[in-house]
């Protein structure tokens, strides 16, 4: 979903509940918004004006679908309590910025959805297309914090890949979006279900069983390192440089690992 520049700032503001029908949202507020919606911010020192904040995410989103997925999710009538002439102001401010770009909130269910001006709903895909060169590009992300000495940073751009992987996975072969509750091992064993991969000594070799067993302890443990060492929560150890780099080459060699075997699968299937 993409929407002109030239509205960013303005559902930026109204999103903050700056000047508009939208309550007003604190800076951790927005925070925990915004990442429901995919990201992993935490709220300090130096945190920006809420509408920059808030623009800066629409505007990293846009083009994509998650864009769809703040937008929906923003007008949820359960966040305001059911108030739903309050969800109804907010969807006719939301639109007189959008229309223009042929896009709409419109009621579908109990709910609000996007439409497009043939009047259908937009349906999201499963997930963007994902392989090893978008795997690629963010651990040069993670490596890049590494190099400016953001070490809790590339950590959690380490888990936050691993995460994308997983969803990906099981959108993929589920065919629908599912909700990202921050659990690996709970998306892990989904994935492993959707990919099918039962771990059977007798079907591997003891060697490849070995190292493929292993991948449930090395998930446990990034996510583990993620919470302890990540930058999503209060750092509760002393975060070093070799730290981050087993996180971020752990990242890598799982996720280039889960991608193989998925487009293995397809193969197969089709």
């Amino acid at each position: 979903m993409t929407i002109s520049s030239k509205i960013i700032k303005q559902l930026g503001s109204l999103v903050a509940g700056d000047k508009s029908s939208a309550p007003y949202l604190s800076g951790p507020k927005l925070v925990d918004f915004f990442n429901e919606c995919g990201f992993g911010d935490v709220y300090g020192a130096g945190f920006p004006s809420r509408w920059a904040y808030a623009a800066e995410k629409i505007a990293l989103s846009n083009g994509t679908s998650r864009l769809q997925t703040i937008i929906e999710e923003f007008v949820d009538p359960r966040r305001y309590g059911g108030n739903e002439e309050l969800v109804l102001t907010i969807v006719h401010d939301i639109n007189a910025l959008i229309k223009y770009d042929g896009l709409e909130l419109s009621k579908n269910g109990a709910y609000f959805r996007i439409k497009d001006t043939a009047g259908n709903f937009i349906e999201p895909k499963a997930a963007a297309e994902m392989g090893h060169e978008f795997i690629n590009e963010q651990i040069a992300k993670c490596r890049q914090k590494i190099s400016d000495s953001d070490f809790s940073g590339a950590i959690t751009n380490a888990r936050t890949l691993v995460e994308a992987v997983l969803i990906h996975i099981i959108e993929q072969i589920g065919q629908k979006e599912i909700k990202n509750d921050g659990n690996i091992s709970n998306l892990w064993t989904k994935a492993k279900k959707c990919l099918k991969i039962e771990l059977k000594k007798e079907d591997f070799p003891d060697f490849v069983f070995q190292i493929i067993s292993g991948l449930d302890t090395s998930l446990g443990g990034l996510s583990a390192l993620s919470n302890n060492a990540g930058d999503r929560h209060a750092n509760k150890f002393n975060t070093e440089k070799h730290h981050a780099k087993l996180a971020v080459n752990l990242a890598l060699t799982i996720s280039d690992f889960l991608i193989e075997v998925l487009n293995r699968k397809k193969m197969i299937d089709n």
